[in-house]
């Protein structure tokens, strides 16, 4: 199995005489080969003193200091000043130091208060064209070298170099001897040596499966020997018989002493590359304990091996510790069962076990009360993973020994495995003596990832001097752990008390899943030299080389306040580092670190503001192209919110508002500057510009004031990096600086086009990309779900701040510019151009930008007046109202105004966009007049005329397109147009084509019955639509009294005609029919009104006169002590003589309050309140409006009451019945009984029981819906409060309530008089039945008379009759005598 020579080789160099005197410095072979020229320090006590990379961890790591970073100000001393001129050459110095300076070639992956990881650029093109082989890597920070080890080759090179390619006279590839057939095979280990005579290291390489070693004293040489195909490569040796199945797993290094092999079963061995006499040789000695340990030892004698339990155990981890004499090295062995031991390790071989100590249950009692251990009672697997040896104290970087009297600090990695995590702590202790003390338990509570079975890499931990932050190297993650105390203060005492203390500070690097990045080695970098920081580097497969350093503490800020790992700190590191292509860093985050919701938006707004304002330390404030600079802040704040969408996506809905309109500062900025920009290139000698001017005209409320002693010499620079998080008083001032540079006193209008043409940069650069912007990213943010439309919000502005965009002064600005500007371009347009005159292409781009800056108008003033209005102050509701009429007002004339400056066409598209139908119809049917105008302008040829006519087809067509594309919005506005131009003929008969359009237009507002009535019965033919109309025009738009008349006879003619097309008349269309009538009988009541009054206007000269004298007529009496009512019935008057249509309330005011004067000719007089009464009945307002009806009703009878003097009635003594029946037969209750009972509309109170037949002739209680008068009781109070007359004189005629309650105050006086001095109550129903009487006898003397007529008429009949028979006898021959015959003669 293995190589004889190689197995003779190791067994010889084994059985040397250890006693053999040793060379001294005389005739050292070493000391012979060095250069005469350069003495060389003999060989001493020192020349094998250990490695400070190697003192810590047995990584060849270097060690640091506690919470991660070196204590500011420490001294420290370099690498070098430990080591002798047999081991380092000073003179190779240069190259490490330029690792990590400036241009050093890194690339940093990201960085922050408390570490940086950087890319190193050096390695090899044979790994970096393989990134994804399998190999195993060394690194060596003392000699600056890293190794690369796959299954047949072995590459070094220096990691420090600052070339991407190292240099290749320094980087070695050589082919390793004995490689394994099988690639899947282990990995061979290997270990950088120290070599004495050489600028280069030495290399030693153990196949783990066959046991062979190789070692070069110097990596030249192995190449060399490959180069030269040598079959010996270096010394050679064998592990020595090695048990079935057994393979070797670590290699750590123990120099002076040599290294420690361990073995998958537990066994380890001292491996030596030198021999006694400092020679090259490879041997390998297996280190077994004496067996007497109380404890029992691990790894025991030959009884213990072939008790096959020694080698069983796990050997998590093999670490050097201090030398504490030439040649000689502490090893300190720890199991994963938590057993530690302790060697003594030789260069001579006299190798000797010192003690072991089960630690197990001192770090689970320590875990727990560290808090580093499950809360639960269940059994978890524990096991300790890795330690590192750390130096005594803060001050020292020397390793104590484990007999003194301070012990050695060891910081163990344990690990409890629950159900799906694993919880990690790093355990200080100090060991010493046999025993170990626990310090302090850091728990690791970022990373709970389980270590999987299948991973190859095994946890370590790299302390790097000054020992203050420990690195938990994971295969896909870097856990930084703090191991600085917390200060004892007041502060830090309260959280202590309380159990709030945290925890120093830790954080997580993990490392993409998808790149297959694994940790496949790493070493410990000394804080020290050129390391400024203690640091890690790391070889990572499919990557390179990392370094992971660690930060000291600022100034000013302790360990409690770095405890926290912030929010902010998380975020900027993704948003400044993450977007990187090939960054091996995952930004996403990991499940253990969660902040509270709050501080992620906080975070999230302060990076944003702090992008905005350019003090970010992650983007610098100064390029040589701002346009660069701009465009890597737009970037940055698009990858804050790519990064809180994927991580943090529960947002407020004002804080994703806030990001968004910060990102709209950014990118409207951005466009200002490139039209500012382009501008200075395209200018002379002449470089002034109005956004210099606007700058340095803003108050220094608004902007960052320049410091010229620092340089800041460009105030618009200036600017841009400071102050775009103030854009918005930027915006207005485009307009204002133009008006403050006019009163200074530039007024050539070929300067003010010029600075207008750079005002409208601004504004519409900046308003323009903004809207744009939002509209375009509202679902980036998070806002997909709010109505944005042509960027601005449609609802939901409540709980939003004043939005940058709308603010007042731009919206006032805005509308000033597009108007100055429009103004402007008009007045030059067109223009030939003339010496002093603005040039042609400054007015052409003035003019064509008008539309675009109406565009924007419209969006600020809409934006504006929608977030007014959603705002809880009445104030800003208020004017968020007015600003709303203003604009609907002020946007119809910017759009047509358009025309005038040559862009009608983008006036008709911003009415399209906005729907603006009046501002669509007047730039059509202007467009279209235009084109008629020149159609029939004389001398057209026939080309132009052709092109004019298809114009105007074009016209025809658009304008029908519109009844499809706005529909009846679009028909509203041209059909308004055609009615306010007086085109009515034109609208009947240009509407057949849409008819369906005009008929919903005509319906849709009663001002049009008029012409929709016609509308329905010529185009539509539907008559019972017309009687609708007709009768809704002349119940509640006609105010003339014949006009009405005749719709109302026009609406009863269009509803017989509907019935009789229906074929049937229900009882709806007879009810319709009968409201028609009542409603034409109302009239009717009116016109004998004015038949009775017009006698005394027959001489009037006027309206005013017919009223006066009408008022001196009939408004004496009745309304005398009673001025308001005398305003009622003056108006009642006006209304009348003017032949205006009285409401029924004026109707009964007229007759009720006018003076009873008859006339010898006409009848009316005594039938004022009769008529009244049914005025009131025939309106149906007892039905519909039954408070008012009740009301008018109460007021009527009380006045037909009070008409007479009652008291002087009731005076019947000396009086005989007839006297006393004529005086109450003239009054007017009398009266107005009689006629009502004449035609049946009224009843008694209380009504008999029998009616006789003559009765029921006489018609006296005709209808069931006939009237019931009020008793003198009932209508008392009716009227005499402000209340009752609410339904009178509703809102807006309340002036009139108070004066009118209290002139029916007086009226109600009068009655209560009546009632008590007159006995009015008891004469009403004797009255009511005289006048009931009165009819009867009416009525039956006119039937006797009809009857005495009928008999006279029969009697006249007979006699006719009889005449007639004697008229037709024949005449007598002899006839009579006497003279009678003559009778008979004369028939």
């Amino acid at each position: 199995m293995f190589s004889p020579d190689a197995s003779i080789h190791a067994s010889i160099s084994s059985q040397r005489n250890p006693r053999r005197r040793q060379r001294t410095h005389s005739d050292d072979s070493v000391a012979t080969r060095r250069p005469t020229k350069r003495p060389r320090k003999p060989l001493a006590e020192d020349t094998f003193e250990p490695f400070p990379d190697e003192k810590t961890n047995g990584h060849t790591q270097e060690l640091p200091a506690v919470n991660g970073h070196a204590l500011p100000g420490r001294s420290t001393r370099d690498a070098s000043s430990e080591t002798t001129s047999l081991a380092y050459r000073p003179g190779k110095k240069q190259d490490r130091e330029k690792r990590g300076g400036k241009g050093d070639g890194t690339v940093t992956l990201t960085k922050n208060d408390n570490y940086i990881v950087a890319q190193l650029p050096a390695l090899p093109d044979h790994i970096r064209a393989n990134k994804a082989e399998r190999m195993r890597s060394i690194i060596s920070a003392k000699t600056g070298h890293a190794v690369a080890l796959t299954q047949t080759r072995a590459v070094i090179w220096p990691y420090v170099a600052s070339n991407s390619s190292p240099d290749p006279s320094k980087t070695y590839t050589f082919t390793l001897p004995h490689p394994t057939k099988n690639s899947s095979d282990a990995l061979p280990l290997g270990a950088l040596v120290s070599s004495s005579g050489s600028s280069e290291p030495g290399l030693v390489v153990v196949m783990p499966i066959i046991g062979r070693i190789t070692y070069w004293e110097d990596i030249s040489t192995a190449a060399t020997e490959d180069l030269m195909k040598q079959k010996q490569h270096g010394f050679q040796g064998t592990t020595g018989s090695m048990l079935f199945g057994e393979t070797v797993t670590q290699i750590t290094s123990a120099e002076p002493a040599g290294f420690v092999l361990t073995f998958s079963t537990g066994r380890i061995a001292h491996l030596s590359v030198r021999d006694p006499q400092g020679k090259p040789a490879v041997s390998v000695r297996m280190l077994r304990s004496n067996g007497g340990n109380p404890t029992g030892t691990l790894l025991g004698g030959l009884k213990n091996v072939f008790g096959g339990g020694a080698w069983n155990s796990d050997v998590a981890a093999v670490r050097a510790g201090s030398s504490r004499s030439r040649g000689q090295r502490d090893v300190i062995v720890a199991t994963s069962r938590a057993v530690l031991q302790l060697w003594d390790l030789n260069w001579s071989g006299n190798d000797s076990f010192r003690y072991e100590i089960d630690i197990e249950n001192d770090l689970l009692a320590a875990l727990k009360d560290g808090g580093a251990a499950f809360a639960d009672q269940s059994e978890h697997a524990f096991e300790i993973l890795d330690f590192a040896v750390a130096t005594t104290n803060e001050n020292s970087k020397e390793i104590a020994t484990v007999s003194g009297d301070r012990g050695v600090r060891l910081l163990v990695l344990t690990a409890l495995a629950g159900k799906g995590l694993t919880k990690y702590a790093l355990v200080e202790m100090t060991m010493t003596k046999g025993s170990v003390i626990v310090d302090v338990v850091h728990p690791i509570t970022y990373y709970t990832t389980p270590i999987s079975p299948s991973q190859q890499w095994k946890p370590r931990v790299c302390l790097p001097d000054p020992s203050q932050t420990a690195f938990v190297v994971f295969e896909t993650a870097v856990v930084l752990v703090s191991l600085v105390r917390i200060e004892d203060s007041p502060d830090s005492q309260l959280l202590m008390d309380s159990h709030k203390l945290p925890q120093p500070f830790q954080d997580v690097i993990d490392f993409r899943r998808d790149g297959g990045y694994e940790v496949i080695g790493c070493g410990a970098e000394n804080q020290g030299g050129t390391n400024k920081h203690p640091s890690c580097a790391l070889m990572i497969r499919s990557f390179g080389i990392v370094r992971v350093a660690a930060f000291p503490a600022k100034e000013g800020t302790d360990a409690l306040d770095r405890a926290k790992i912030s929010a902010k700190t998380k975020i900027e590191q993704a948003v400044f580092y993450g977007t990187m292509s090939q960054n091996l860093i995952d930004f996403a985050g990991r499940s253990e670190i969660r902040f509270a919701h709050e501080e992620v938006e906080a975070a999230a707004l302060e990076i944003s503001d702090q992008i905005l304002m350019s003090t970010s330390d992650f983007i610098p404030a100064i390029t040589p192209s701002l346009d660069h600079q701009l465009k890597l802040r737009s970037a940055a704040l698009k990858d804050l919110i790519r990064h809180l969408n994927k991580n943090y996506p529960i947002l407020s809905r004002l804080t994703k508002w806030k990001l968004m309109w910060n990102a709209e500062k950014m990118a409207a900025a951005r466009a200002v500057w490139k039209n500012y920009d382009a501008s200075l290139k395209t200018k002379g000698k002449d470089k002034s510009s109005l956004l210099s001017d606007l700058v340095e005209m803003l108050h220094e409320r608004f902007k960052t004031e320049t410091i010229p002693e620092l340089g800041e010499a460009d105030p618009v620079r200036h600017w841009f990096i400071k102050d775009i998080w103030r854009i918005e008083y930027v915006v207005p001032w485009a307009y204002n600086a133009v008006q403050e540079l006019y009163k200074e006193g530039t007024k050539d209008h070929p300067t003010l086009l010029r600075l207008i043409s750079e005002a409208n940069d601004i504004s519409l650069g900046a308003l323009e990309t903004a809207f744009k912007f939002r509209q375009e990213n509202a679902s980036l943010y998070g806002l997909e779900g709010e109505l944005i439309l042509d960027g601005i919000l449609k609802s939901g502005y409540e709980g939003l701040p004043e939005i940058w965009t709308s603010t007042k002064p731009t919206v006032f600005t805005t509308k000033l510019l597009v108007n100055f500007a429009r103004e402007m371009a008009f007045k030059y347009l067109d223009q030939p151009p003339a010496e002093g005159e603005p040039e042609p292409s400054v007015v052409k781009k003035v003019a064509e930008e008008n539309a675009r800056q109406v565009q924007v108008c419209c969006q600020v003033c809409v934006e504006r007046y929608r977030w007014c209005k959603a705002q809880d102050d009445d104030q800003k509701r208020a004017e968020g109202e007015q600003l709303k009429h203003a604009h609907f007002a002020m946007r119809k004339a910017q759009f047509t105004k358009l025309a005038d400056i040559g862009l009608a066409e983008k006036g008709i598209a911003l009415a399209e966009k906005y729907q603006d139908m009046k501002a669509l119809v007047d730039l059509i049917v202007q467009a279209a007049g235009k084109t008629g105008a020149q159609l029939q302008r004389a001398g057209l040829s026939e080309e132009e005329e052709e092109a004019l006519e298809q114009w105007m087809d074009v016209i025809q067509q658009r304008m029908g397109s519109y009844f499809h594309k706005f529909g009846d919005q679009w028909a509203r506005a041209l059909y308004t147009k055609h009615i306010a131009e007086g085109r009515l003929a034109n609208l009947l008969d240009d509407g057949v084509d849409y008819q369906d359009f005009l008929t919903r237009f005509l319906r849709s507002d009663p001002a049009y019955a008029k012409i929709s009535w016609i509308n329905e019965v010529v185009s539509e033919r539907n008559y019972e639509e017309a009687a609708c109309t007709l009768v809704n025009q002349a119940e509640n738009q006609e105010t003339i009294l014949w006009s009405k008349k005749i719709e109302l006879s026009l609406a009863k003619l269009a509803g017989m005609a509907a019935s009789e097309k229906a074929g049937v008349v229900d009882k709806k269309e007879r009810n319709k029919h009968e409201q028609i009538d009542d409603q034409l009988a109302l009239m009717n009541i009116q016109e004998q009104i004015y038949s009775h009054v017009e006698p005394t206007i027959r001489a009037a000269i006027d309206e005013k006169a017919e009223v006066e004298l009408v008022m001196a007529e009939f408004g004496k009496q009745a309304v005398e002590g009673k001025p308001a009512l005398r305003q009622v019935l003056e108006h009642g008057f006006i209304k009348l003589v003017n032949r205006q249509v009285l409401s029924t309330e004026e109707i009964i005011e007229v007759l009720t309050l006018m003076d009873e004067v008859s006339y010898s000719n006409e009848q009316f007089g005594g039938q004022e309140f009769f008529l009244a009464a049914r005025a009131l009945k025939l309106s149906g307002l007892a039905k519909h409006e039954p408070e008012l009806g009740t009301l008018l009703e109460r007021i009527l009878w009380r006045r037909c009451m009070i008409r007479d003097d009652w008291e002087y009635i009731n005076k019947t003594e000396l009086k005989d019945d007839t006297e006393v029946e004529i005086e109450t037969g003239a009054t007017a209750l009398f009266k107005t009984f009689k006629e009502g009972y004449k035609i049946g509309i009224v009843r008694p109170c209380n009504p008999i029981s029998s009616i006789s037949i003559a009765d029921r002739r006489s018609g006296f209680w005709e209808g069931a819906d006939a009237v019931q008068p009020p008793t003198p009781d009932d209508v008392l109070g009716a009227g005499c409060t402000t209340e009752d007359l609410r339904d009178r004189y509703p809102e807006g005629a309340e002036d009139h309530r108070e004066p009118v309650a209290r002139d029916m105050t007086t009226e109600d006086d009068l009655l209560q008089y009546y009632i008590d001095k007159g006995r009015l109550d008891q004469w009403f129903p004797g009255v009511m039945a005289a006048a009931k009487q009165s009819v009867r006898n009416d009525a039956d003397a006119a039937g006797e008379a009809a009857k005495k007529r009928k008999e006279m008429d029969k009697m006249i009949e007979e006699g006719f009759k009889e005449q007639d028979r004697q008229f037709r006898k024949p005449a007598q021959v002899n006839g009579i005598s006497d003279g009678e015959g003559d009778f008979g003669m004369d028939l």
